[in-house]
């Protein structure tokens, strides 16, 4: 059986760089092989949004940019009928979700294998983020429970404002597995001002 590898796997873990006032104000950990699925419908469908609901345990966020979450899963909104599904490592949870929205106009995705997740902490994470995208990312207009999809050092990306269990606030960000590395890089060469550690994933 095929072993599966984090899409960091040349990175040398734990790594830790301390910036020129020598603290450590940034970290980054992957959280690899989670589900990541893609998933379109009508939100005025009652039979969509009820199945859906039955099988994740809540509501599809309408909002734009918003995040909805419950038991280990997040449901990010990309669109008006469009959102990424985000949790464990569950691939059969797809079969699940066909099978439930059988009777409805909808598309899934699975998505796993193509994306990771990378969040990014720390005091300095915002200043780390705003050197190489676009987005307004103070916390008056940028907080937990909202998403925005955008560009990030050249790479398409979704971020996701988030509460860290461990480290209080920081971001999660869904890139392709192929842009991951350099993506990675590019953000920890950014971060050598305030310092960083790069934490081994969570698995």
């Amino acid at each position: 059986m095929p072993t599966r590898q984090s899409a960091l796997i040349e990175l040398e873990v734990p790594l830790r760089q301390s910036g020129v006032a020598g603290h450590l104000d940034s970290w980054f950990q992957e959280f690899p092989f989670r589900t990541h699925i893609n998933l379109r419908g009508d939100s005025t469908d009652v039979a969509f949004s009820t199945a859906l609901a039955s099988l994740i345990g809540m509501t599809l966020p309408l909002s734009p940019n918003t995040v909805s979450e419950s038991g280990g899963w997040r449901v990010c909104w990309l669109g008006p009928d469009e959102w990424l599904l985000l949790g464990p490592d569950q691939p059969a949870l797809i079969d699940s979700l066909a099978a439930a929205l059988a009777s409805t106009h909808h598309s899934l995705v699975m998505l796993s294998g193509g994306q990771t997740l990378v969040r990014i902490g720390g005091p300095a994470w915002r200043d780390v983020i705003a050197s190489a995208c676009p987005l307004d990312l103070h916390p008056r207009v940028f907080g937990a429970g909202q998403c925005a999809q955008t560009v990030l050092a050249h790479t398409n990306v979704l971020l996701i404002a988030v509460e860290d269990s461990e480290h209080g606030g920081a971001v999660d960000i869904v890139v392709r597995r192929s842009f991951a590395d350099y993506l990675l890089r590019w953000l920890m060469d950014a971060a050598r001002e305030p310092g960083f550690t790069l934490f081994e994933p969570a698995l």
